[in-house]
Formats: C-alpha cells, structure tokens, sequence
C-alpha cells in the first residue's frame, strides 16, 4: 500500500526576529474527540496525484501567513503566499517522487520541520466545518489561543490573522491544517468555526500547526507554537474517535450495527469508508481489508 511517508517528524518552530525569545513548542496527545462532535460537509473536491492543494477560509486580504515548499531533492524552494489567493484556493505541481520539507508561518517567519514525500496524496477530499475548540483543546470556544507573553508580563489572546493596537504594537499568528496533500489556513469566524480540506484516504491523518509572532516597541519574536500536533476524528475509518484507524473500529462499527452502540455524527461520517451514505457490515469489511493492506483506492478516488 502506498503511504504518504513522513521521514521525519521532528523540527521546532523556528524564531524569526531576535534569538532567544521562542518559547518550546508543545507536542502533547490530544485526548479522543467527544462523540456528539458535530461537523457539516461543505463539498468534496478532486486532488490531483502531482498536486497540492492549498485552501483558505476566512482570511483578511492583508494576511502574512505563508507556507514554502522546500524540494530536497532538487534543492529547489516555492513560497505561497496566502494573501495572493486569499478568497479561494490555489493548487500547485509537485513531483510525488521528490523529498519536500515544508514550512509554515506568519509575519517575518517560518517554523516547522520534518521531510515527506507526496506518493499517493491524489484522491477526493472533503471540506467539513466544524468548530476548532472542539478538536484542538488549547484554543478558546471562539478559535483564538491566549498566551503568555514574557516582555509584556500579561497573556494576549491571538485570533489567527494581524492585530495591531494603537500604541504601534503589532501581533500576528496563522493557524495550518494539513491533510495529505491539502494545506488549510484559517482565521476562525466569530463562532469559532473553519473549514477545513480532510483526505478521504485512511492513510492520511489530520495535523494542526500554528505560529505566533510579535512586535512591541524594539522587541520582536516568534514560535513557541504547535508543529503538526494530531487532530482526532476526522480520520476515515476512524469510527471510535481515537484518531487511528485499526481493529477497535472495527469492533466498534459492529457494535453499532447490532445497536449496543449509538453513533454520532462524526461516527457515521467516518465509518461509511464505501461512500454509500450509511454504516454497513460492508463498511465493516473494508476497514478490515485497509488493515490487511489491501487496495481499497476505489473509496476514495
């Protein structure tokens, strides 16, 4: 079975001003999704094998986030910059037999780290609404995230896009979901909601990164964000909401469709991994037949 490879996963959000003032990024697990999470499918689009798709939701025109392709394997590089397309997607070629590292960020900076490869990304993707909060555990019910800023002495609450206050300081952040080969950069609106492109391929699992960047008077700094922390329940196959796909779903799936389980939304948009609008035994036997590696490309091509 051919997987999206990641070679590394490792890497801090680099500082992009003055040294010292990054803080450590965190990288702890996230628990199982709440299964009375909601979602709403918004539509599903065609990836192309040889693409990336990148896709914004709610951005200002004046954003600075970014995201660089880094080719290592021909030593090449590609910056998108998301305040050139904004108001809707853009999709770029990639070669899927070459080695990237990615990077991601906002104001004068980029973090990240880890190389991939782009083997078998291209396929159907949905993108599904939901509310932030309810799948990344450190954002406030209004998708924003408050942090402790050691010049100031005082938390700021960031909202993913550019603040700037009166007396000239300035605060950015950017907030990345990344899912095979589709980049999501988001501002939450002001339900705390994002839209948000997730893979239908069972190999591929849902990541968030954010980033954080201040200027006050002479002082600037950045990082101290998450790099590719787990977003769980999006994952097809993923029936009982841990964030893998694996035997457990399976039996989980069962015990729904003898009804000693009941099953939420999120529940019944993964498992249906055939795409015939239902949970099935059928469901049942093709996560089984994932786990066996099997091809079971048709589900999701």
């Amino acid at each position: 079975m051919n997987k999206l490879t990641a070679l590394l996963l490792a890497g801090v959000m680099a500082a992009c001003c003055v040294p010292g003032v990054s803080a450590a990024q965190t990288q702890e697990e996230p628990v199982a999704v709440d299964k009375s999470t909601g979602y709403r499918l918004v539509t599903t689009l065609n990836v192309k094998q040889g693409t990336m798709l990148f896709y914004p939701y709610n951005l200002s025109s004046g954003t600075t986030a970014s995201f660089r392709m880094e080719n290592e394997t021909k030593n090449t590089s590609q910056t998108i910059a998301f305040k050139d397309f904004y108001n809707h997607p853009k999709t770029i070629s990639i070669s899927s037999s070459d080695t990237y590292k990615p990077l991601m960020g906002c104001g004068s900076g980029l973090g990240g780290g880890g190389t991939y490869t782009y083997e078998n990304t291209g396929g159907r993707y949905d993108v599904i609404k939901v509310k932030v909060s309810d799948f990344i555990s450190e954002l406030n019910k209004d998708g924003s995230s408050t942090r402790y800023i050691n010049v100031l002495g005082k938390n700021v609450t960031f909202k993913f896009t550019e603040q700037f206050e009166s007396n000239g300081d300035k605060f950015y952040s950017a907030l990345f979901f990344e899912s095979g080969a589709a980049v999501t950069c988001v501002t939450p609106d002001k339900n705390g909601e994002a839209e948000i492109v997730v893979s239908r391929n069972p190999d591929h699992r849902l990541a968030y990164s954010t980033y954080f960047s201040y200027y006050i008077g002479l002082t600037s700094g950045s990082g101290g964000g998450k790099n590719r922390g787990s977003v769980k329940g999006l994952r097809m196959g993923d029936v009982d909401l841990d964030g893998y796909t694996d035997i457990e779903d399976v039996t989980y799936l069962q015990r729904i469709l003898s009804e000693s389980e009941k099953a939420g939304t999120l529940t019944r948009r993964n498992g249906d991994i055939d795409r015939d609008g239902e949970l099935t035994i059928n469901d049942a036997t093709v996560i089984q037949q994932y786990l066996a590696e099997y091809d079971i490309s048709q589900f999701y091509k």
